[in-house]
């Protein structure tokens, strides 16, 4: 019972022709070929010559051949032998080496029996092409960081079975599948993929079936129904289906009105130029040129330094760019102990798990190599943290300092007006405004441009909102509304839809219900004394408003502004009320929510912060109710057994 020895890396290919003793002419070649300075091979050579007799022999003078490169083949190097009977030994190269697999010798078979042959090819079958296991069947051992997770078990027994019969954890041995339930009663299934012993893999399975050795489940998680081994889910149904060809509807009336609106023509080119001027004036163009002409800013703009819209737009630019200095600050000092303390860091947290085996070793080193390597995250966390401190300290002066700095460089409508506070509550039968000029002009000496009083006229915020806007636009030259073109009746469906949702005005011209009866109503809730007379509703109104405490005076120039400032700065006295005080403003007009004055009692502002946090406690218990409590509980009852994800 003699073989073939496989041999890598020799210098000279194999005889390619089989011959009744082409291994011994190969070999005897070698033996005179080689250099003489390489006696150790030519020894082991001749002594493979001689040996013709026992295949340990191979072995054994094999240890001391040497390659073309220089190293040592010993015997694990050199390769395998096959046996008469075609059974291939453990000690089988694995077919994925980078040396050449050549025939060295023949012996005692005639070519035509010799399995294999000269430059015969390997056997793909990874079971049968990797590198021969260590382990022994049914012997348990601990797995730690130190262990191979590409180990495997031998042929007789494939499978890595979790031991269950001792108190120690993530103990494994190697046993058939007819052994898996023995080691461990929920794993009976022999997985020779994944070279395990595993449970049942069914979506939606609460407890498999161990009876068996295949796929089966035996009871499913709630929402689930069992049906010949399978979960299915209960809700499953026809609505499914008619729930998705609603959605499919929805979607192509969605594209059919879009599309429709694409192809409509245009029927009101004075409105659509005047939309496109009302766009254009929008934008936020630079400066004129020479030429009178404002164009785009470029794209090149430096919106930390350039006042294209304001102090907030460059404070708020600078935020941004603050962020990503912090974020970047906070990778490279991570960055930093990677690279030079130790690369694991590179490496905590990322590696992917799989079987219950490799789950083992990797939660092992990472214990410990977290463990080994605790200093630098408390490092990290130190230098994070004390950076980020000092860092917004910084961020807060400079950003303080740009807004001093931008404004003192420009000049914008606040600079020219002060805010009167303290005022008492005064009836809108008086001229207020009139007064409170007059009064602020003989106390500074200086020339007073207007007044604006902040009236409080929340309760009736729509009615007035509503009054302004009419009073406006009474003041713009538009056109009536005129009948729309003949349509087909899809066109004039979505047509209807468009007025309703955009509550466009009708095209006949009719005149808009008429609003005074429903103020002269609210009127008589909230203000009974104003709606006693038969004036205008909104004359009534207006009369019956109050005063917020504060008031804004407008002058001719900021120094003005600053001098009467200073004069009024001990108080001054206005309708029967002291202590009134002149200020100046950080906010511009148009930022100014006339809405809110005269509730701003600090009652009032701690009703509104909490009603606000309220709010958006609701929406978060929304959001973690509808959204998020369905993927918490799918993630947290899935299956993660023998490296399955969800």
């Amino acid at each position: 019972p003699f073989g073939v020895l496989v041999a890598k890396a020799l210098p000279s290919d194999p005889p390619t022709r089989a011959s009744p003793c082409g291994g011994f002419w190969w070999a005897r070649r070698q033996h005179e070929t080689m250099p003489t300075s390489n006696a150790a091979a030519r020894g082991a050579l001749a002594a493979l010559l001689a040996s013709a007799a026992a295949p340990a022999a191979l072995g054994a003078a094999s240890t001391n051949l040497v390659g073309s490169s220089g190293k040592r083949l010993g015997a694990a190097h050199l390769g395998a032998v096959h046996l008469d009977d075609g059974h291939q030994s453990d000690a089988h190269l694995d077919a994925n080496a980078t040396h050449r697999q050549l025939s060295l010798v023949e012996l005692a078979k005639p070519i035509r029996i010799a399995r294999g042959g000269a430059g015969a090819p390997v056997p793909k079958d990874d079971a049968k092409s990797r590198a021969p296991s260590t382990l022994t069947c049914g012997v348990t051992s601990k797995v730690d960081s130190s262990s191979d997770k590409s180990d495997h078990c031998p042929r007789e027994c494939p499978f890595f079975a979790q031991d269950r019969n001792d108190k120690d954890f993530c103990t494994f041995a190697c046993v058939t599948e007819v052994q898996c339930r023995t080691y461990n009663p929920h794993t009976q299934i022999g997985d020779t993929k994944l070279g395990v012993c595993r449970s049942c893999v069914v979506d939606g399975c609460h407890k498999c079936d161990t009876s068996v050795l295949e796929d089966r489940c035996s009871e499913c998680q709630a929402g689930f129904v069992l049906k010949d081994g399978l979960c299915h889910f209960k809700y499953a149904g026809a609505w499914m289906k008619y729930v998705g060809y609603a959605l499919l509807a929805i979607v192509v009336v969605v594209v059919a009105w879009i599309a429709d609106m694409q192809l409509r023509p245009c029927t009101n080119e004075t409105g659509l130029e005047h939309g496109m001027e009302c766009r254009e004036r929008a934008k936020i163009l630079m400066p004129k040129d020479e030429d009178g002409e404002r164009k785009p800013w470029p794209l090149s703009t430096n919106l930390m330094t350039t006042p294209l819209a304001g102090t907030g737009m460059i404070l708020h630019f600078r935020f941004q760019a603050a962020l990503i200095i912090w974020a970047v600050f906070v990778a490279s000092v991570w960055m930093f102990f990677a690279q030079f303390v130790d690369s694991d860091l590179w490496l905590l947290g990322t590696r992917r798990f799989g079987t219950p085996r490799m789950n083992c070793i990797l939660v092992a080193w990472g214990y410990e190599t977290q463990n080994a390597l605790m200093w630098t995250k408390v490092s990290f966390l130190v230098i994070v943290y004390v950076g980020s401190v000092l860092m917004a300290f910084a961020y807060g002066v400079l950003q303080l300092r740009c807004f001093q700095e931008t404004d003192y460089k420009t000049k914008t409508m606040k600079d020219f007006v002060a805010m009167v506070i303290g005022l008492p509550k005064i009836p809108g039968t008086k001229a207020v405004e009139d007064d409170l000029k007059a009064k602020i002009e003989s106390l500074s000496g200086e020339t007073v441009v207007g007044v604006s009083v902040a009236w409080d006229y929340q309760e009736f915020e729509e009615e007035v909102t509503t009054a302004l806007r009419d009073e406006v636009l009474a003041g713009i030259p538009t056109e009536a509304p005129r009948e729309p073109p003949a349509m087909n009746p899809v066109r004039n469906g979505f047509y209807k839809f468009e007025k309703t949702i955009f509550m466009l005005p009708d095209a006949d011209g009719a005149e808009e219900e008429d609003g005074s009866e429903a103020l002269r109503q609210k009127l008589r809730e909230l203000r009974p004394e104003a709606a006693a007379s038969e004036e205008d509703p909104m004359k009534q109104l207006l009369l019956s408003l109050h005063t917020s405490p504060r008031a804004f005076v407008v002058f001719d120039t900021q120094e003005a502004m600053e001098a009467a400032v200073e004069k009024c700065a001990d108080g001054f006295e206005f309708e029967g009320a002291n202590g009134l005080t002149l200020e100046t403003l950080t906010a511009e007009p148009d930022t100014v929510q006339w809405v809110n004055f005269g509730h701003s009692t600090p009652q009032e502002k701690a009703l509104k912060l909490v009603a606000g946090f309220g709010i958006i406690g609701l929406a978060c218990l929304f959001w973690a109710i509808v959204f998020y409590a369905p993927y918490a509980y799918y993630v947290m009852t899935f299956n993660y057994e023998n490296g399955r994800q969800p």
